[in-house]
């Protein structure tokens, strides 16, 4: 084998294997030039880019069992069997706790089920490892919204606002949110 076209295979083959060591979730280092972006565009659709490319890095762990376990567990949620999809991400969550993700996509399932404490548990350990996450932020002001929590579901919807400025319904939703806390008020 001629030497050239061997190194070029060995270099070709070490950086597909860093490719594939590089883990995405939380930790991906390209999250904060996206999260940049969202701060400082303007353009629509390239928030929309922004925010779904941010979404597939979050959903993806690194590890091919539990992106399976994750696929998996998205498809039972999509059929409507929460409680099996529940189940999944608590093994999701299990295997690899410091996975954001597995704990977001739970939170989620368990707010359908109207499982609120569960739910706001799991967003906490979520935004415990990925303080942006706007997902996570926005089902926080949702459920603290109908406990009727206003305060603390107004802070939420500015926390998104921080880190997520085009938000489309958090300003609306903070404007209600007032309008609820000013009734019960007086």
């Amino acid at each position: 084998m001629n030497m050239i076209p061997r190194m070029l295979w060995l270099t070709a083959a070490l950086v597909l294997s860093m490719a594939t060591v590089v883990g995405a979730d939380q930790t991906d280092q390209r999250l904060d030039e996206l999260f940049q972006t969202l701060q400082t565009s303007s353009d629509t659709d390239k928030l929309l880019a922004v925010e779904s490319e941010i979404w597939e890095i979050w959903y993806e762990s690194g590890e091919s069992e539990i992106d399976e376990l994750m696929r998996q567990a998205g498809a039972l949620m999509g059929s409507g069997n929460l409680a099996a999809a529940e189940s999944i991400y608590g093994n999701i969550i299990e295997q690899a706790p410091a996975f954001s993700e597995g704990w977001n996509r739970r939170a989620t399932v368990r707010f359908y089920q109207h499982d609120y404490d569960g739910s706001l548990a799991d967003i906490a350990q979520t935004l415990k490892l990925e303080p942006r996450h706007f997902g996570a932020i926005w089902g926080l002001g949702m459920i603290l919204g109908l406990q009727q929590d206003y305060q603390r579901a107004i802070n939420a919807f500015e926390k998104l606002l921080e880190v997520k400025p085009n938000s489309q319904d958090a300003r609306p939703r903070i404007e209600a949110l007032k309008q609820a806390l000013a009734r019960e008020s007086v």
